[in-house]
């Protein structure tokens, strides 16, 4: 008898550790590329520098949620490691850089990148490989309406066509004979906006007197504005990025015209930058534009819980940055909506189960505390816009002043 029909003790706990290692391969071999038993790790491209570097705050906002979200156990057990790369706002250096995140850093998702032509430098190269291009910082309609093409693709803003729908609409409504001048960015950007715009006039349309296209690299607006002027314009529509955005709004000043309505594009709508421009001499009162996050500058959002866990996390996480600054609560509302995607795509994450979350933002569960009121998340089998509320909003108080909210929530925005 003895040995015949048993295995030996040592035998037994050699196979038993052998099955542990090949089962725990496994597992390592099924996890997709980015998730560790600790980690996440995702990352993207922004303007650190550059002409839209002013946009720096935001994934230094995202960032500050990150930490805050680890500090507090993170995100199933793991980690959110972070890699921010400077793109400087140029897609031929979007490209390369995205290549790294994906090829050597070896990221889970490539998250929130920011701007048009960067991001659609990267679009084919990120679907062909599966790798989710994620709740990108930029509000071309091409993100949402593409979806069946370029699957692995989400955006998150409210589109900008949308938004400049609303624009028009509300001159046609409230300013019948207006003159329209409209500075916009020639790229893809400026003119996904302007096409908006010319939706939402309709018929009103022939009203736009002047139309001026701007190259970023030129590093001012001076010839188009002095056009504008020589119009004969009333009603000015300004569709940039932040530097030129300024640039318009002071120079506007400076050559003595005074348009009786002034748009300025969401992006570009941001407390601390309209400061700025008063500053230096700007005339900004009155100035319209639409908001969907929270904005600590608005006396009466300051008691709102986004708000002050918004300014929790900024004075522990990132003290640097300014809560007035509103763009720090779009990165802060950005980020939530990653975390609350990867909650929810799998004990361990999976690419394919990231898109699944944030395809199926159901509002009632998805309550983004920096949203603005009646703003929320929710995306669908035929959605695949995220954010599609926004409310008008307009400046007043110069150089001191803040954004007042007016009229109705609207929805439906794309």
């Amino acid at each position: 008898m003895g040995m015949k029909g048993r295995v030996p003790a040592v035998f037994a706990g050699v196979a038993l550790v052998a099955a542990i290692a090949v089962a725990a391969a496994f597992g390592a071999h099924r996890a997709d590329p980015g998730i560790s038993g600790s980690t996440i790790t995702i990352g993207g491209t922004f303007p650190l520098t550059g002409p839209a570097s002013l946009y720096k705050t935001i994934p230094a906002a995202e960032n500050a949620y990150f930490d805050y979200v680890n500090a507090h156990g993170g995100v199933n057990g793991r980690k959110i490691d972070f890699k921010i790369l400077d793109d400087a706002y140029d897609p031929s250096k979007t490209v390369p850089l995205t290549q790294q995140l994906v090829e050597q850093n070896k990221v889970f998702a490539v998250y929130g990148s920011l701007g048009t032509a960067p991001n659609l430098a990267i679009w084919n190269y990120l679907n062909q490989r599966k790798v989710p291009h994620v709740l990108l910082a930029t509000g071309d309609s091409y993100w949402g309406f593409s979806a069946k093409k370029y699957p692995w693709t989400i955006g998150f803003q409210p589109d900008y066509p949308g938004e400049t729908k609303i624009y028009g609409r509300y001159i046609v409504q409230n300013m019948p004979n207006a003159k329209i001048g409209v500075l916009y960015q020639n790229d893809a950007y400026g003119k996904n906006y302007f096409a908006g715009l010319r939706v939402g006039l309709g018929a009103k349309k022939s009203q736009i007197v002047s139309q001026q296209a701007f190259d970023l690299s030129a590093g001012n607006v001076t010839q188009q504005m002095l056009a504008l002027k020589a119009s004969g314009a009333d009603t000015f529509v300004i569709l940039a990025t932040p530097t030129p955005a300024i640039q318009a709004m002071v120079t506007a000043a400076k050559i003595g015209w005074n348009p009786a309505n002034v748009f300025l594009n969401n992006v570009s709508a941001v407390s601390t930058f309209l400061k700025l421009a008063a500053a230096n001499g700007a005339k900004v009162d009155g100035i319209i534009s639409t908001g969907a996050y929270v904005d600590a500058s608005i006396p009466e959002e300051s008691n709102l819980a986004g708000v002050k866990l918004g300014k929790q996390i900024l004075s522990q996480y990132a003290s640097s940055l300014d809560p007035n600054n509103s763009l720090t609560f779009y990165g802060l509302a950005n980020a939530w909506t990653m975390v609350y995607a990867l909650k929810n795509a799998g004990k361990t994450p999976t690419r394919a189960g990231l898109m699944r979350a944030l395809k199926n933002l159901d509002p009632k569960k998805a309550k983004n505390p920096f949203l603005a009121p009646g703003v929320s998340l929710k995306t669908g089998k035929k959605d695949n816009f995220p954010l599609e509320q926004v409310q008008l909003i307009r400046w007043g108080g110069g150089a001191t002043g803040n954004w007042n909210p007016f009229g109705k929530v609207y929805g439906g925005v794309r």
